[in-house]
This record gives C-alpha cells, structure tokens and sequence, in this order.
C-alpha cells in the first residue's frame, strides 16, 4: 500500500501532497483536477514499471496528452517547468519517479524517469551494490549487468503491486462497459487476478449512486482481507456520505480549484464539508 504522495508539475497540479489511505474518495466538481490525480500516480507506477510508452500508459488508463500540455501551465506561472516529480511513501521507504520527454508537441513523446541520475540515487545505489556484493563488482554506477537492476527493484522501485497500478473508467474502458457492472467492481476489491491498488474514476458512471453508496459502507473490510487501496473520484457528495471517517483506512478529499486555476486537494475531516465542495 502506498500512503504520503506528493505531486508537482502536472496538468493542473502545481505541488500537492495528501496521505492516503485504503479507501480514498476524491470529491469535486467536473474540470477540478481529480482525473489528474490518478493519471499522476499511472505515470508515475508506468516510470517504475519501464512502461512509459504511450500505448502502455493507454492500456494503464493515462490518456495520451501532448508534453506541452501534461506540464503545469497557468497565466500565473511565469517559467514552465518541463519535469514531472511523484513522490510517494511505500514499503518503509520514498519512492520518485521524475519524468522528461524528448518531444513536447508529440503526443507519443518519449518520457524518461531521470530521478536514477540524481546524486542521492547515484550514492545510494553504490553502496548497496558495493554492500550486497560484498565488494566484488567493480566499478560505479550505472552498471550494465544484472546487479543493478536487482538493487533498483529490491531498493528504490515501487513494489509490484503499485507498478500494476490501473485507472478503470467506464468512458474509456471497454472491459467496464459489460451487463454486469456490479461484478466487475466487486471483482475488483476481491479477485487476486485484479490489481492490487488500482482506481475507479467518475465511479457514478459506472455504477447507479445507490449501489455506490452501498458499496462503500461494505468494502472497508474487504480491502483489508484482500490487501488492496482503492482510489476513486465522483462529483456526486451523496455517494460519500456513507464513508466513515472515524476509521483511519477511509479518506475523503475535496478537490477543487484555487483562484490562479490550481487543483487544490484537501482531506476533509468531516462528511458535512463535502458541501462546500461541490
């Protein structure tokens, strides 16, 4: 399970940071950046997965977007900046993903994670090689046998279960768009065959608000048995009220945005301030 995350630089998001927990209900009006949320943690799991092209983010639920479009741009941002930083906590440890391309107006840009190139990456990674080996592989950093690709997953990668991280949305999903919607998303908290953290976005189109609703007063536990997080946004605050926020491992954000058209996410404590949000 992943909790702190931060995001910087991308699409309307200038720098966020929110901790999350099993159960994570991202609530905010149409156009307030709450697709852009779970795109950024797709990006950043691709990073890690070495999946960055765009027909694998596709399949990911990341839509392709021209670069110059991805980078956070406001008439209140007087420099662009062209990276991408995610930052998050996983297994005892930060994880980041710091994304460049080689083209800002293709939108099958090539991205490349250059957060391995970072000084603080660069020592770490030569002395846990140097540790694990016990001294027996020569040289520095970056290596070209097997070694270093063991210590980047073993150390500084996203664990597995986040690098199959998966956005579900009804309008772009055909697996979704089936008869038996209620089965698909029941089969999502349950089936081990399904990704372990994954996300549902704009869930009243995928399931009628009442379901929804119901859903969530049930899966608190079943996520904890099936080890999986969930993250799932609505504009719909009926569908939240059923959430309880006394139990650690169920979050409501509200998500909207600030005058200079930034996303702003903020956990909210109490269910009655989703109002003001929506």
């Amino acid at each position: 399970m992943i909790s702190e995350v931060s995001i910087s630089n991308y699409k309307s998001i200038l720098c966020q940071s929110f901790t999350l927990g099993r159960i994570n209900v991202f609530v905010g009006r149409d156009g307030s950046g709450k697709t852009n949320i779970l795109e950024a943690l797709g990006i950043a799991a691709a990073a890690h997965d070495e999946t960055l092209d765009s027909e694998s983010l596709l399949k990911r639920g990341v839509k392709p977007t021209k670069p110059s479009l991805i980078f956070h741009s406001s008439p209140h941002v007087t420099e662009q900046c062209n990276e991408i930083e995610i930052v998050w906590y996983e297994k005892n440890s930060w994880k980041k993903a710091k994304l460049v391309c080689d083209n800002h107006d293709d939108i099958c840009a090539g991205w490349k994670d250059i957060s391995w190139y970072e000084p603080e990456y660069i020592e770490k990674v030569n002395n846990l090689i140097q540790f694990i080996s016990d001294g027996s592989i020569e040289g520095r950093y970056p290596f070209s046998d097997e070694s270093k690709n063991i210590v980047l997953n073993a150390a500084f990668k996203g664990s597995r279960n986040f690098r199959n991280f998966k956005i579900y949305n009804i309008c772009s999903d055909a697996v979704i768009d089936s008869p038996d919607k209620i089965s698909f998303c029941h089969s999502l908290f349950t089936c081990k065959n399904m990704p372990q953290i994954f996300a549902i976005d704009d869930i009243e189109n995928l399931l009628a608000h009442n379901y929804c609703k119901n859903m969530l007063q049930s899966i608190a536990q079943t996520t904890v048995v099936h080890s999986k997080q969930a993250l799932i946004t609505t504009n719909n605050p009926v569908i939240v009220s059923a959430m309880n926020l006394e139990d650690p491992g169920q979050k409501v954000f509200g998500v909207k945005k600030n005058e200079k058209g930034q996303t702003v996410i903020e956990e909210l404590k109490d269910i009655s301030l989703v109002k003001n949000i929506v």
